[in-house]
């Protein structure tokens, strides 16, 4: 073209820039429903720790050591009693009808039980459905009777003579020591905040590169839009524009939210990390140029691209562990440019990795900008020159 590259570039973004102006869906995709979504994310873990989960708690014995446990388990922060119940089928009850996470037995004779030198068995039934709070409640009630049963103990051996120190000791002659690494406060918030985040705005950018490119095709302006790109190349590359823009300023602004404003660990280099956004935007646009050159038709590209995109935090190893996938689902997440971003988010954000260890998603997440366009440009040419591909709903 005699004006070059770059004005046809730019005279297909202008064109896009105002058909997004223009149009109310554009507001609603670009804008409203990214911002809620982030908004959303954030309130349901703000208080970053679940608390006051209702644990039932049937009482058979009712005697001091009895009580004394109800009231350990009640001064958890995570833990709520509810009750008194006076029988485990009462108390299951509870947990059907959602009431409770969990049934806390406490066998009659406890306390006699335990002066006699017996094992009682204090019982715990929790709804593992509920992966999150079962495993919560069920960590915090095993540190309270292994707290109660320590200060029996302990007690005990005290009466006999020993002093404090030794008798804990004897107590507990070996002793393990553990330490959590990088989030030690089990902090739901900075978990999974700086991962679903990403995980919400890879749709609305894969939604938006897929409308924007295909909704030409359906409203049959392919012809005009080539014209005002010049080429194939600089048509996409132009209409994408806007939206490569807005997208990296909203992954950016939405990231040093939750690094400056949430108060989640930014351990490692912020460079590093709005290079990756950047490649990370451009990766979803690629594989929504893709989309659309491989389906020329907008709807099923937008059943395609919900396929793709939709179940994708489910592979990216952060809910379950890569390395327990079966190779399908291994391979499935290595084909999604979320799996790479969050690797280096969270070993930038959260661990302080050393710049090095970026190196392999930066690869990743560059080889889907390079690999997928040159085979889809070559079809979206065919498609913006041949009206039989255009008005197809």
């Amino acid at each position: 073209m005699a004006l070059g590259g770059a004005p046809g570039v730019f005279r297909a973004a202008r064109r896009e820039a105002e058909r997004l102006v223009s149009s109310r869906y554009a507001l609603v995709l670009l804008v409203l429903l990214p911002l809620a979504g982030f908004a959303l994310v954030a309130a349901i873990f703000w208080n970053r720790l679940p608390s006051e989960l209702p644990v039932a708690v049937v009482d058979a014995d009712r005697s001091l050591l009895s009580r004394r446990l109800v009231r350990m388990i009640d001064a958890t922060k995570s833990m709520r009693v509810t009750g008194p119940f006076t029988s485990p089928a009462e108390a299951f009850d509870e947990v059907l009808a959602a009431r409770a996470y969990a049934v806390v037995t406490i066998p009659a004779h406890l306390e006699r039980d335990v002066k006699r030198g017996a094992a009682p068995k204090v019982v715990l039934a929790y709804d593992a459905l509920r992966l999150i709070p079962g495993s919560i409640v069920k960590r915090d009630v095993r540190a309270v009777v292994g707290t109660l049963s320590a200060g029996v103990e302990i007690q005990a051996r005290k009466a006999l003579g020993e002093t404090p120190d030794v008798a804990a000791a004897r107590f507990e002659p070996v002793r393990s020591m553990r330490g959590a690494l990088f989030n030690p406060g089990l902090d739901y918030l900075a978990f999974l905040v700086p991962a679903l985040g990403p995980t919400l705005l890879s749709i609305f950018v894969l939604v938006g590169a897929v409308h924007a490119l295909g909704v030409e095709l359906r409203e049959g302006t392919a012809g005009e839009w080539l014209a005002a790109g010049g080429s194939a190349t600089r048509a996409v590359a132009g209409t994408l524009l806007p939206q490569t823009l807005h997208f990296t300023a909203l992954g950016l602004v939405a990231t040093a939210v939750q690094f400056r404003l949430l108060g989640i660990p930014l351990r490692g280099s912020p460079l590093l990390i709005g290079l990756a956004t950047l490649l990370f935007v451009l990766a979803y646009q690629a594989m929504g140029l893709l989309i659309v050159a491989l389906t020329a038709n907008l709807r099923f590209a937008s059943s395609m691209a919900a396929f793709y995109g939709g179940p994708a935090f489910a592979f990216t190893g952060i809910s379950f562990p890569t390395f327990g996938m079966p190779f399908a689902a291994k391979a499935w997440g290595a084909l999604l440019p979320l799996t790479h971003y969050l690797e280096l988010l969270l070993a930038q954000a959260m661990r302080g990795a050393p710049p090095s260890t970026a190196l392999g998603p930066l690869v990743a997440l560059a080889a889907f900008v390079l690999l997928a366009p040159p085979i889809a440009l070559w079809r979206m040419g065919r498609l913006m020159r041949d009206p039989s591909f255009w008005g197809r709903t």
